[in-house]
């Protein structure tokens, strides 16, 4: 491999621009498709693209190149955008892409920027390109996991060992371009290479220039000390990284579930708080002879509330599972008879376009094919009954369907709320239950705190003397002595002991009290969300059923009028229009 040239000669741009809208409509840039497409692709000028008139929200590709922005914004709509090219431009700063979810091909070489952000939520990234801007560190790129290729040549980046540490966490890294930047310039080439490679063995490009194995192989023998250690730090951070993904999935689950705030919910009972926090003191100290009984009670308080936790975690899966079943047979249910009503109403429609094709052909010469007069206007006045008696069955249809499916709803409300009514119950019992713990923990400190407040008063002369020695100790015993003097004098105020042991109960149980109500709340709006929708979609759907009844016959009562009126140039379009409406 060769050193590219650390000049980096940035090409001549337009002043400053502001993305607007009517910039953004000019950079649309619609791909050719097909193979004649392609053909005259290849024919034409490489520097022109094709443009057309499109809708934002189906755009593919943007492409800004020398356009002169200062700033990246108004970008939102573009829900399926997966290129965009904005190099050769004033930016200083990568901003409000975050919307750009599937976003795969990204380009900003040859701009201003200093600092690599913006990119949190662009997971979907596969090709990012920053040559040639003024960037010091690699960062702000950690969760762009699919990156596979990354060009970053030209910059101001200068530690290599950082950069090659910071690049393998991509895993599906496959192109690098480094080139320009210190860390290449001012190095050996040789041992520049074998670093990167030692760190990125399955690169197949540096710097554009294709990856020989044996060079990879030459590199990690040369590296393998130091990479022994890189490694195990690698093997930390994905375990870490699977823990986390672990732990983020289990909060879905449980959301699913309704059972939010559940998985470290007796951590937070027993350590928030600053009553929570003088308990512990009293608990983790050992300053007490009694204290011990302290950390068994607490053990057995966290067995029992675990066990009932897991108990009410599990009892809300079951809930779900039935109510999941209950949603899909109702709407198994409603699929099915919508399907049978569409048939029926496709059915009827076919009859009477069948008898409209034969009293409304097309052309004169068609007319005179089928065997019928064109102005027999007998034929026609049939015609334009049977529409009138479709219309009147196709909307009858509809009316009862409409109130057939609203019964359905109706039914599936009451289930469905019966469902959350045992939820809420087992919520309200399964609460009840973790009370009852707490109280019984509540009852066990205050009796072993009784023990230790009279063990405390029968030592009362000792611990003076022991405080008294405190002037002599060294600064280790000093803490602990004035931690214990802070102790002793709860101990010694039984008001105060008795204050602390109620307000640190009263704080569990009113966690407990606001996680019930907001676990009830949730039951309810989740479960009347379901139905409402359900409720909505109906009605929406029948609103559009009898748009398309009335259109429908309205279309055909228009080629009836024309027939009548001998119109037959205007009753051709009117046919058309009706054709790919019923084809619609």
């Amino acid at each position: 491999m060769l050193h590219a040239d650390s000049t980096s000669e940035r090409p001549d741009k337009p002043s400053f621009t502001v993305l607007d809208e009517a910039l953004i409509k000019r950079c649309i840039y619609i791909p050719p498709s097909g193979a004649e497409d392609d053909k005259k692709s290849r024919d034409r000028d490489p520097g022109k693209t094709q443009k057309q008139r499109v809708e934002f929200h189906e755009v593919g590709c943007l492409i800004f190149s020398f356009t002169g922005i200062s700033k990246i914004d108004n970008l939102a709509g573009f829900n399926v955008l997966t290129k965009l090219q904005l190099d050769n431009n004033n930016i200083r700063k990568i901003e409000n892409l975050d919307h750009l979810s599937n976003l795969v091909w990204l380009d900003l070489s040859f701009n201003k920027i200093t600092k690599i952000g913006g990119l949190g939520e662009l997971r979907k990234l596969e090709d990012l390109t920053l040559h040639c801007n003024d960037i010091e560190v690699l960062e702000g790129m950690d969760h762009l996991l699919n990156l596979k290729c990354f060009s970053i040549g030209k910059n101001s980046l200068d530690n290599l060992d950082d950069i090659a540490k910071y690049l393998r966490k991509f895993k599906n890294l496959r192109m690098l371009s480094l080139a320009g930047n210190p860390c290449h310039t001012k190095m050996q080439l040789q041992i520049y290479e074998a670093k990167v490679l030692a760190h990125l063995s399955k690169l197949k490009y540096l710097d554009y220039r294709l990856v020989d194995a044996k060079a990879v192989a030459n590199a990690k023998a040369e590296h393998r000390e130091h990479l022994v250690q890189v490694e195990e730090q690698d093997k930390k951070e994905e375990e870490k990284q699977r823990l986390d993904h672990q732990l983020e999935q289990e909060e879905t689950d449980y959301k699913s579930w309704n059972c939010s705030g559940m998985q470290t919910l007796f951590e937070e009972l027993v350590t928030d708080g600053t009553e929570a926090k003088q308990i512990a003191g009293f608990r983790e100290s050992g300053l007490y002879e009694d204290g011990e009984k302290l950390n068994d009670a607490l053990k057995a308080y966290r067995d029992k509330f675990e066990e009932r936790r897991r108990d009410f975690v599990t009892r809300m899966q079951e809930h779900k599972k039935v109510k999941d079943d209950e949603y899909f047979d109702f709407s198994e249910t409603l699929s099915i008879a919508k399907q049978e009503c569409d048939d029926e109403c496709k059915a009827l429609i076919k009859a009477f376009e069948k008898k409209k094709k034969r009293v409304l052909p097309r052309s004169e010469a068609q007319a005179g094919e089928e065997g019928r007069p064109a102005d027999d206007d007998g034929a026609v006045q049939e015609l334009a009954a049977a529409l009138q008696s479709l219309k009147e069955a196709l909307l009858e249809k509809e009316t009862d369907q409409q109130e057939a499916y609203e019964a359905v709803i109706s039914d599936f409300e009451t289930n469905f709320m019966a469902l959350q009514e045992e939820t809420i119950e087992t919520i309200s019992d399964s609460f009840k239950k973790l009370q009852d713990c707490e109280k019984e923990y509540r009852d066990e400190l205050e009796a072993i705190f009784e023990e230790i407040r009279t063990r405390h008063q029968a030592q009362a002369g000792e611990q003076q003397a022991s405080v008294n020695a405190s002037d002599r100790a060294g600064d280790w015993e000093q803490e602990l002595n004035a931690k214990k003097t802070q102790l002793d004098s709860i101990l010694e105020n039984k008001e105060e002991l008795d204050k602390l042991i109620d307000e640190s109960h009263q704080a569990r149980q009113q966690k407990l009290y606001a996680l019930e109500e907001k676990r009830t709340d949730t039951e309810k709006s989740n479960c009347t969300a379901i139905v409402e929708q359900e409720k909505e979609n109906e009605h929406q759907r029948n609103r559009a059923r009898v748009c398309e009844i009335f259109m429908y016959c309205s279309l055909a009562q228009k080629l009836i009028k024309q027939e009548l009126d001998d119109d037959h140039a205007y009753r051709d379009t009117e046919y058309t229009q009706t054709n790919a409406f019923v084809e619609a």
